[in-house]
């Protein structure tokens, strides 16, 4: 045997002469050898200058001085190229590449990519041990999946899959404080999906159960202040088809003044005109502003936002009355820093007002249309007509909305008592109309067809008195008929 069995180093030969250069070419391949690191690999062409002691790794095809020595470790000794032939289980460091390399008896592979193909592990612990309970297991502060791109050959898309046996199992997703359960979400003991919240871990109230077959959202536990269940929208008659004066072509109002319920013209008055768009009614002001103010008792305060589809620009303010200040903006724009419990004024300059909606938060939602009938009782709640729908205040031939007898005297004066439908949001101002004429402050005596003064009488926000002073020679056992308005606005 000339050489050693695993790094073929020479031997030293009995009686050798010059056996230092024996000894010295050994000592160059251990040094070669040990710790081996190259500076790159798949070589297939010398190097023109290469320095003492470099190694390489030669590659498949290689030609000239390193033709026919695929996979061998070519190293630069004494100005010329040494091949070393690897065998099963060296390693070797690319430093180009920063990669660890094995040698597995045929080929260089990569050592990581026994760490890129695990399978089968029973249990596996990222800065904490697994254990039975929970076989999977990381202790960390942030962790992210982000999906395979296309330019990496994947779909861009990503997919996170939980299965669970069967429709009367649990897959969900459960978070804890303090290791102690606080909300749970999935489909746990059926195919429905819920979502659960504890207060400490043992007693769960589900708040939410969506249907698996027909979508359909319920709240078993009920829906709390506001959460979903409308009156969102802080205007009222937002849909703007409430119109219990009857306003009716060009529009043209002076300032303060009201026309469409929930609308009233700005400092300088308001020319509008109005049609219908699907359900709603769109208003297009010519001229002027119109102001839409909202009761002090409906804002919370802070950060609202208003939004419309419409492009008549706006401004919010707060404070009575309709001189407002601010400059006007495009919708949706957000107003912070409102106060709480203030009346809050949306105006509207030039343009078109369709479906406005101003709502708590920083974020416009979806237009809340709530259902006539609840629309026209939040408006009566500032404005209540007893004229039949559609006929405007002061009009002549309207039907009686009150009536009373005479007493059974002469030269009678009566007081007759009004309940309101709907309580108003404060003590209503009284306008007092006769149906036959129209004329303000009077009452109609259809058998004398005749008007008599009438008169408000003490009144609160949910009753009023009416007093109709008759005159001298009138016959008792007659009626008389009233129209009325009742005003509480803001």
């Amino acid at each position: 045997m000339t050489q050693t069995t695993h790094l073929a180093l020479p031997f030293l030969e009995a009686a050798q002469a010059q056996k230092h250069v024996t000894h010295n070419e050994a000592l160059a391949l251990i040094d070669a050898l040990t710790q081996l690191s190259i500076s790159s690999r798949n070589v297939t062409t010398p190097p023109g200058t290469p320095a003492e002691g470099d190694r390489l790794l030669v590659g498949v095809g290689a030609t000239g001085a390193f033709a026919g020595k695929s996979n061998q470790i070519a190293t630069h000794i004494g100005g010329d190229w040494s091949f070393l032939a690897p065998q099963a289980g060296w390693r070797a460091y690319v430093e180009a590449e920063q990669l660890l390399l094995l040698y597995d008896g045929a080929a260089w592979i990569d050592c990581g990519l026994s760490l890129r193909q695990l399978q089968n592990l029973s249990q596996l612990g990222v800065g904490a041990t697994a254990d039975g309970a929970n076989p999977l297991l990381a202790k960390l502060n942030a962790t992210l999946f982000t999906a395979k791109s296309v330019g990496e050959g994947g779909s861009g898309d990503l997919r996170f899959t939980l299965n669970k046996e069967s429709a009367a199992k649990t897959v969900s997703q459960l978070y804890q404080s303090n290791f102690a359960g606080r909300a749970e979400t999935g489909l746990t003991g059926d195919d429905n999906f819920h979502l659960k919240v504890s207060p400490d871990g043992s007693t769960w109230k589900e708040a939410l159960v969506v249907d698996r077959t027909t979508g359909e959202v319920a709240f078993p536990n009920g829906v709390g202040d506001g959460a979903l269940a409308g009156f969102r929208n802080l205007l009222r008659n937002a849909g703007l088809t409430i119109n219990q004066r009857a306003v009716s072509g060009t529009v043209m109002l002076s300032a303060g003044q009201y026309g469409h319920d929930g609308l009233r013209a700005g400092a300088s008055g308001a020319t509008y005109t109005f049609a219908t768009v699907g359900v709603d009614t769109q208003v297009t002001v010519a001229s002027g502003s119109l102001i839409m103010p909202i009761e002090p008792g409906m804002i919370e305060g802070g950060l609202c936002t208003l939004s419309q589809a419409g492009g008549a620009q706006a401004r919010v303010w707060q404070g009575t009355g309709y001189a407002g200040a601010g400059s006007y903006a495009a919708c949706p724009l957000q107003t912070s820093g409102l106060v709480a419990n203030t009346q809050t004024n949306v105006e509207f300059s030039t343009g078109t007002i369709l479906r406005p909606q101003f709502e708590k938060g920083a974020f416009a939602t979806s237009f809340e249309r709530r259902p006539p009938t609840i629309e026209r009782v939040l408006c009566m709640r500032y404005f209540q007509t007893t004229y039949e729908q559609g006929v405007a205040p002061g009009t002549a031939g309207a039907a009686a909305g009150f009536s009373q007898f005479f007493p059974d005297s002469p030269d009678w004066q009566t007081i007759a008592a009004l309940i309101y439908p709907v309580p108003m949001a404060a003590t209503p101002t009284i306008a007092i109309y006769s149906p036959n004429s129209g004329a303000p402050g009077k009452a109609y005596a259809n058998n004398y067809s005749a008007d008599y003064t009438a008169i408000p009488g003490a009144a609160t926000n949910t009753s009023a008195s009416i007093v109709v002073l008759g005159g001298t020679g009138l016959s008792a056992g007659y009626g008389w008929q009233v129209v009325l308005t009742m005003s509480a606005e803001l």
